[in-house]
């Protein structure tokens, strides 16, 4: 038997109840429902349940990160470290699995979330409840039988859910009794005590040639996750950093950043769910940021993938400086599954509102993918959801396959099939009567602009009109669309603002949405870990967000603020004379000082115009008529889309010229500043060729001059050219007092030099070593202060790369376990741009 023969795959699998579970009745069968996380674990009568998932999520937490079950393995199918995920192949990876901008976004989720859920499932059954008093252990499987994966539906509840708020939490212990432990919703820690880059997170350079040479996240630093850490918390060297800073208040403070709009303070992100459900569109449009054409309406615009990104549903802000904003790591997150269980619920609801709508009419750029493989697919129905396997043989679900959750074993609230009061006398499901039910549930959970427009306490302003049933009212919107991949990849935030008065910008109170760009690098270390963004990038994908404004104009309406109608002319010219937009990404630890205005606001840095101008950023301003009945069984109608040119912008930043953004000229371009993260035990590739007067810069964030206690202590750098050679070698040796350098070529030592290290480095809080290459030897500073020069054993050659390691492999470093190393192309080059920069 082959060695991939005898491979044993993990099957993704539904879970059905034992009894009352007809499979005659196919999608209507009974099954399980996913329940919203603050509901469910705050009744009582759950007690058991919810702690059995805890208990479950924290053993899960704990496996070894190289165990193909674990949750760093699980987690890691999302992005880094990319590797393969159940699958013996030995043939390289050549792209990532996880798809955004693409029509497969939300079916791809689906066997993921499914994923998770089962690992946890076998947790409770195989580890968790053999743990406790056989006598208790039949009720215990009762609760893991009826046990789904909650959701957080962050459209309705603007925090993080209350399992999730604090660092430890309580639950039974099988020898009786209660006991605290770290909460695994706070937070994932890696069971090794390791920073994740021992297992290939984080370890590239992200962001190298910045134009800004703004500071990357080093999430190879990191052992546990951080959510909205403070500023001294993102070097990536501080403690904060590498065990991980959750600030909850602050996810809470974002998400109740945009006044709510009704009496259940509603705001933008539930009108954004409301409208993604109840306009018309198909499948298409409904699954991806991506255009389905270059000319669509500007209903076409809305989708599930901007939903989770805009408005006040900030989950990626969760923050851009955390986890859970960057793709390549965001699943690290346990929020993260929560969120894509909604996802994943708000797909099965458009789905049952739409059963007849499709994968048909792709669009051509998302007509094919590839897989892991690099092997090209027809983006199908059949088109293979890779690493998720099926059955033993190791076939892959297909989006046909996840089609219907009730298939996979699970529902939600909103969705009883099974249901007999649906039923119709044959037993058919009574299609109008289950739609009809669901509208009912959309239009109580989300209607904001509904809402507003039906308070029996308001006034109906001037522009409403009365209908049969309801009131049919003009409504405004705005779609936002650019280029996903303008910035290599960088995420960033396109805010949206309307002024409380004429000509003057308040941010904090002017915001009204924004749209996050969630993206990644296409590439690593000069090879493809993303085909699906490595193409986006290539054909110049563009993404699309709507945003429905209606419920801002009744909000300044009812509280005076010179918006006097709801009527076209006045609308479209109080828009025109106050709208503005600007584009920011996120900000280094140092600019962060100047810019604390807000919690909302850290972490965000304002792109000047010549930088949105690559966004190639449309604002279209839009109107359409909406109607709303007071039959809530009745969904809303919005008819008549059409762009209003009067309200419609681009890179210049505004409509009136008083909230334009100034247009400056870009500053002249800096010399090539590559810089990088280098970990201990690691090495780095040179990004250019370094010839007679080049200068490589080593900073150190922290430096431990001690004599270790074991008395063996070689902490070593050395450049390499391309042959193995060691060309320069520097090993300080604290043992004995000494920086000793050499170079090693043809397997054979030099003679070494050496210096006392008293007095050389001037600072515990960091050190800069300079190797400048004069051609004959290198010249090495230490703090800014000549140390030695050393002569080159082999003229002409060239450095290629960096090694940082330990002689004694389980010894401590003198350095910080990270080195910052940049190249210069010359001394002149070097010292221009430090000038440059701390003149700014």
């Amino acid at each position: 038997m082959s060695e991939s023969s005898a491979y044993e795959y993990y099957q993704i699998q539904a879970r059905f109840p034992a009894t009352d579970s007809n499979p005659d009745d196919g999608i209507n069968r009974k099954v399980f429902v996913r329940q919203d996380i603050d509901e469910w674990s705050s009744k009582k009568s759950n007690k058991k349940q919810v702690d059995l998932f805890i208990l479950a999520l924290d053993n899960f937490q704990k496996l070894d990160p190289k165990e193909r079950l674990s949750y760093f393995q699980v987690a890691g199918i999302h992005g880094q470290p990319f590797v393969r995920w159940d699958d013996p192949s030995p043939e390289p990876m050549k792209n990532g699995y996880c798809f955004h901008s693409h029509v497969i976004f939300p079916i791809w989720h689906r066997p993921y979330v499914l994923l998770f859920e089962q690992v946890l499932y076998d947790i409770m059954v195989k580890e968790v409840i053999p743990q406790f008093p056989e006598a208790h252990q039949a009720s215990w499987r009762q609760q893991a039988e009826s046990w789904r994966l909650p959701f957080w539906d962050w459209a309705r509840n603007g925090r993080v859910p209350d399992l999730a708020k604090y660092p430890t939490i309580t639950v039974p212990s099988p020898q009786g009794g209660s006991v605290r432990i770290n909460n695994p919703l706070f937070q994932f820690r890696m069971p090794t005590d390791k920073p994740m880059r021992s297992e290939g997170v984080g370890t590239e350079n992200t962001w190298e040639n910045d134009a800004e040479q703004e500071e990357y996240k080093n999430f190879g630093n990191a052992i546990g996750t951080s959510r909205w850490p403070d500023e001294e918390d993102q070097r990536p060297t501080s403690e904060g950093w590498r065990h991980g800073v959750v600030n909850n208040r602050k996810v809470a403070d974002a998400f109740n950043a945009h006044e709510g709009y009704n009496d259940k303070n509603h705001g933008p992100a539930a009108e954004m769910v409301y409208r993604l459900l109840t306009v018309p569109m198909d499948y298409t449009t409904f699954a991806s940021t991506n255009p389905t054409s270059k000319d669509q309406n500007v209903d076409e615009d809305l989708n599930i993938e901007y939903v989770r990104l805009t408005g006040n549903c900030r989950f990626t802000t969760i923050c851009a400086a955390g986890h859970m904003g960057n793709v390549p790591v965001a699943s690290f997150d346990p929020l993260f599954f929560l969120h894509h269980c909604n996802i994943d619920r708000l797909f099965a609801i458009w789905q049952a509102l739409n059963p007849d709508k499709w994968m048909d009419n792709i669009p051509a750029d998302n007509a094919t993918i590839r897989d892991s493989f690099g092997k090209e697919h027809i983006v199908n129905e059949n088109t293979p959801l890779q690493p998720f396997r099926r059955d033993a043989e190791g076939n892959y679900w297909t989006p046909e396959g996840v089609r219907f959750t009730p298939n996979l074993g699970y529902s939600y609230p909103e969705l009883p099939r099974w249901e007999t009061k649906y039923h119709q006398q044959d037993g058919t499901l009574d299609q109008v009567l289950f739609k009809e039910n669901i509208t009912t549930i959309i239009n109580g959970l989300y209607g904001v602009s509904r809402d507003l427009a039906l308070d029996p306490k308001a006034p109906t302003p001037e522009g409403v009109e009365a209908i049969d049933g309801g009131l049919k009212i003009p409504d405004f919107a705005f779609s936002v669309r650019f280029l996903k991949y303008a910035l290599g990849g960088r995420p960033f935030w396109v805010k949206l603002y309307l002024a409380q008065e004429d000509g003057i910008q308040t941010p904090l109170t002017d915001l009204i949405a924004e749209v996050y760009n969630f993206s990644q690098k296409p590439e690593l270390d000069g090879s493809s870990v993303c085909g699906n963004c490595t193409e986006g990038q290539k054909s110049r994908v563009k993404s699309t967000a709507y945003i429905p404004i209606t419920p801002v104009l009744y909000k300044l309406i009812r509280g005076g603020r010179k918006l006097k109608s709801l009527t076209r002319d006045e609308v479209l010219a109080y828009i025109q004379k106050r709208a503005y937009w600007r584009v920011s990404k996120a900000s280094t630890c140092s600019q962060l000082s100047t810019f604390i205005a807000a919690n909302l606001l850290q972490n965000e840095k304002e792109l000047p115009r010549y930088e949105v101008e690559k966004l190639e950023l449309e604002i279209i301003g839009s109107s359409n008529d909406t109607k709303h009945f007071t039959n809530p069984a009745t969904p809303p109608a919005f008819e008549n889309f059409k762009k209003e040119p009067t309200i419609t912008g681009g890179a210049d930043g505004a409509l009136d010229p008083e909230l334009k953004q100034p247009k400056i000229d870009p500053p002249p371009a800096l010399p090539r500043r590559p810089r990088a993260n280098l970990p201990l035990h690691g090495s780095l590739q040179f990004q250019q060729t370094l010839k007679a007067d080049s200068v490589i810069l080593i900073e150190s964030s922290s430096v431990d001059p001690v004599k270790p206690d074991d008395g063996v202590d070689m902490t070593q750098i050395s450049i390499m050219d391309g042959k193995n050679d060691i060309i320069f070698h520097i090993s300080i040796r604290r043992a004995q007092g000494q920086i000793i350098f050499n170079s090693k070529l043809g397997g054979s030592w030099g003679e070494e030099e050496r210096i006392d290290i008293a007095r050389r480095f001037y600072s515990e809080d960091g050190a800069t070593i300079l190797i400048h290459d004069q051609g004959e030897g290198f010249e090495v500073s230490i703090d800014w202060v000549h140390a030695i020069w050393f002569a080159k054993r082999a003229q002409g050659t060239t450095p290629q790369s960096i090694q940082y390691d330990l002689w004694n492999k389980e010894g401590t470093t003198a350095l910080s376990e990270d080195l910052e190393v940049r190249t210069y192309p010359s001394v002149k080059a070097l010292f221009l741009q430090k000038h440059a920069h701390e003149d700014k």
